[in-house]
């Protein structure tokens, strides 16, 4: 099954044929590749580079799905933002910075409609928990070292064995939960120091 984050935004006082022209110039400008369109209610596009290995970044290959759908005289965006297969372990470990990033980009779109960063910030789908992404980062990391501990006493007991194997995955599995731990750690605290003292709860 593949990995994908859904966005949700409401833009005021517009019509989807107006909505849809900008959704589609938008990527036209960010060079995405355009593989289904049906005005004007959806357009979808390959969005990023191939060569960017850290399918969580902005660049990132990935397929972006826009809905368009009218509510009165608004027009709601549902947004579904899928990585490049080979990205999809990545970016589910790294999904909180991952919709971060993709939120920000998503930003660069909504203000083509007029609308401003703060109302932007207001209205985006689930807000990143900075502090909650930090506590779940020292927990996969606390979970790597344990993994680690286990699979290096597992292959110093039996070295001569067929439990060797079995002692070899434990520490990969604790070298991931290590590294992607550590990366959590690190990204929370970036945020957390780039948004200033009203995220320190």
């Amino acid at each position: 099954m593949s990995y994908f984050l859904d966005f949700d935004h409401v833009v005021g006082d517009t019509t989807p044929d107006r909505a849809y022209a900008i959704v589609e110039s938008w990527l036209r400008e960010e060079k995405s590749k355009v593989k289904e369109s049906r005005p004007p209610t959806r357009i979808v596009a390959a969005h990023g580079r191939a060569i960017q290995p850290m399918g969580w970044r902005k660049d990132a290959r990935k397929t972006i799905a826009f809905e368009l759908a009218a509510e009165g005289s608004d027009v709601r965006i549902h947004v579904r933002i899928t990585p490049a297969a080979l990205n999809a372990t990545d970016v589910r470990m790294r999904s909180d910075e991952a919709r971060a990033n993709w939120s920000e980009l998503l930003a660069d779109l909504w203000t083509r409609f007029g609308e401003t960063k703060a109302a932007i910030e207001a209205t985006q789908t689930a807000p990143v928990d900075w502090n909650a992404s930090l506590r779940a980062g020292k927990g996969t990391v606390l979970v790597g070292v344990v993994l680690l501990g286990i699979g290096i006493a597992i292959t110093a007991a039996a070295f001569a064995s067929g439990f060797v194997l079995f002692g070899t995955g434990f520490i990969v599995a604790g070298v991931l939960s290590l590294m992607y731990g550590a990366m959590t750690v690190v990204s929370a605290k970036r945020r957390l120091l780039s948004e200033g003292p009203r995220s320190r709860k």
